[in-house]
């Protein structure tokens, strides 16, 4: 599937009349720019052309919001005399920067067709299998109309992939189009049982539910002196430490980067509860349901 997938990277790259990406601001028409909503940045732009009766895309996109969320906005433009007027905008199409199950980006700027009245956009996330979503716009009496759109999702894991056609408006235009993207919740915990030596890191699972299940039902817990360390609902690093009498301890981190923090913050957690010879036993970060290297 790989191969299929670089493949379909380079056919659609091809196929890309003019990309040009923010960064190089002269050769982005100015009424482009200055059709950024407010409190974005345009992110990406593609044309089928410069003269009269060209059609535009652009992307826009918002400052990270508390949860490190950028939040993106397509324009369509059609040029008339010269210059790009905008025609349709929404903010519920393009996917936002942790929109997809692993918590990455299922938007590339070199996956936007633009031809005569007509726009292709592709979204992927970084599955072994990726899923992906396909959206097409076209243009009829003068609206932009949802022509198609699918959503073919593969679970980390393996399985049989859903494949759907996301809902349509009633009234078929691009602006009341909902991509259905949001932030997919991942739940994650750290258990451990002190006179076993067991423990378990569980993660991701997409309801407090299934990670209370998967705690009830884990190894670690099937005899008594089971303990939940920790229990988080973000992306971030958990470590567990041990003293020398074999008492466990966790940490949580809201950064998934930050490994060492975590590291260092569970034993220095068993060092104030009065441990001693406090050590590591293991450090996992993820980023949504993915184990991070």
């Amino acid at each position: 599937m790989k191969i299929a997938f670089f493949a379909l990277n380079i056919v659609v790259a091809a196929a890309a009349p003019s990309l040009i990406l923010a960064g190089t601001p002269p050769l982005i028409p100015a009424e482009v720019s200055a059709s950024a909503p407010p409190g974005t940045t345009l992110l990406a732009y593609q044309a089928s052309g410069a003269k009269d009766g060209a059609i535009a895309a652009a992307v826009y996109e918002t400052s990270p919001d508390a949860d490190g969320v950028r939040h993106r906005v397509l324009t369509i433009f059609g040029n008339k005399t010269g210059k790009f007027i905008p025609e349709a905008s929404s903010d519920k199409i393009i996917a936002c920067s942790k929109c997809t199950q692993f918590h990455d980006d299922a938007f590339a700027p070199k996956y936007i067709e633009v031809s005569a009245d007509r726009v292709h956009i592709d979204q992927f996330d970084s599955g072994e299998m990726p899923s992906t979503t396909s959206i097409d716009f076209e243009r009829r009496r003068g609206a932009w109309y949802v022509g198609k759109a699918t959503r073919v999702t593969y679970e980390a894991g393996g399985g049989i992939p859903l494949r759907e056609n996301l809902p349509l408006p009633t009234s078929g235009l691009l602006q009341d189009m909902d991509g259905q993207w949001r932030v997919p919740p991942s739940f994650i915990a750290i258990v451990a049982n002190d006179t076993t030596g067991r423990y378990s890191f569980l993660h991701g699972y997409h309801t407090a539910q299934e990670l209370q299940k998967s705690i009830d039902g884990s190894y670690t817990c099937k005899v008594a002196g089971c303990r939940v360390l920790l229990k988080q609902s973000h992306d971030g690093c958990l470590s567990l430490a041990r003293d020398s009498n074999g008492k466990s301890f966790g940490v949580a981190t809201v950064d998934p980067q930050a490994k060492a923090e975590a590291t260092h913050g569970a034993i220095d957690a068993c060092k104030v509860a009065g441990g001693t010879e406090c050590k590591e036993v293991e450090t996992r970060c993820n980023s949504g349901i993915r184990i991070l290297p």
